[in-house]
């Protein structure tokens, strides 16, 4: 669970107009109303995928070096029942 300092928070608050825990409360219509341009015309999304903008996503994830805790305490595991055995 991640969490924000005051300072990120106050710098938020001060973004957007909107005190913190008021824009946590929103839901997604509340959140596009608050966006809403000026002028009141609906926002729109673009449909068409600009590939300068593509995610690549994670370099770990993609050469298979993010692991998760689960596959660590496995490999230490194994790592220590390797050692014991080989120990006298």
């Amino acid at each position: 669970m991640y969490s924000l300092n005051s300072t990120t928070k106050r710098n938020i608050e001060y973004c957007v107009s909107l005190a913190f825990p008021d824009l946590i409360a929103m839901d997604y219509d509340d959140e596009l109303h608050l966006l809403k341009p000026a002028n009141g015309e609906e926002i729109n999304f673009p449909t068409k995928i600009d590939p300068r903008k593509i995610d690549r996503g994670s370099p770990f994830l993609a050469r298979k070096r993010f692991r998760t805790m689960e596959e660590v305490d496995k490999k230490l595991t194994e790592i220590c029942d390797a050692d014991t055995k080989r120990s006298p």
